[in-house]
């Protein structure tokens, strides 16, 4: 019989708390509940989550900031899936979670059943990546050699700060080196959905992802009107 996966909530509305515990645990999830971003960083050195349900507005350390330590550290954590709960129906706080590496929003309230559904389709994606990890899968261009399973991108032996996001863009642009990636596709394939402000996600990302690359930043090509590719040639 396979593992429950294990779910970090994290929220200081203990009766949203209590009610998002109690729907997980009906999908046969294990919950964890912490009520502050400092007590969930202490409970991330202990273990790894399968996923993580993080509200916007927390006493003390945001959700935001949560997410920008958690996706910066070393830890396996910095690879969790993240979906943010946010009470502001704007899309300023929303946009910038995900450009920060949250995978997910949901805005209070919402409903329980497509809680749910998102919940599924994010563990979901997650365990498909971890098979795609057993997998020995190495490409190259030029310098540049990207090792999936082991989410490292390096340039001369250099290994490239990047967010498991960026990661991923880089990988999915090299792998179809020459093809052009629109916006909406790259966001509906790293993210699984699209959204509002794709174009502001997308293109924070890249900016980021050319600044780690250096001297190859010229071979991350802007196509106007549509997206971005690879070119092996630069």
């Amino acid at each position: 019989m396979p593992a429950k996966q294990t779910i970090l909530v994290i929220d200081d509305e203990h009766a949203l708390l209590k009610a998002v515990k109690e729907r997980l645990e009906l999908e046969n999830y294990t919950v964890l509940t912490c009520t502050s971003a400092e007590q969930a960083l202490a409970a991330l050195v202990k273990f790894t989550p399968d996923l993580m349900v993080v509200d916007l507005r927390l006493p003390g350390m945001s959700g935001l900031d949560f997410c920008r330590q958690v996706r910066a550290s070393e830890s396996p954590a910095r690879l969790v899936p993240i979906i943010f709960l946010t009470t502001d129906r704007s899309e300023v706080n929303k946009v910038l979670g995900l450009e920060l590496g949250g995978d997910d929003y949901m805005t209070k309230p919402f409903s329980p059943a497509e809680f749910i559904a998102r919940v599924k389709a994010l563990i979901r994606r997650s365990l498909s990546a971890e098979e795609r990890d057993g997998a020995e899968e190495t490409i190259s261009s030029g310098a540049l050699v990207i090792n999936y399973p082991r989410h490292e991108a390096k340039i001369d032996d250099r290994l490239l700060d990047l967010s498991p996001k960026e990661f991923e863009i880089l990988h999915l642009l090299v792998k179809k080196s020459g093809r052009v990636m629109t916006r909406q596709f790259l966001m509906e394939r790293i993210w699984g959905r699209p959204y509002l402000n794709t174009s502001r996600v997308i293109d924070t990302h890249v900016k980021n992802i050319r600044k780690s690359l250096g001297k190859m930043h010229g071979n991350l090509i802007t196509v106007e009107g549509l997206g971005y590719k690879w070119d092996e040639a630069e």
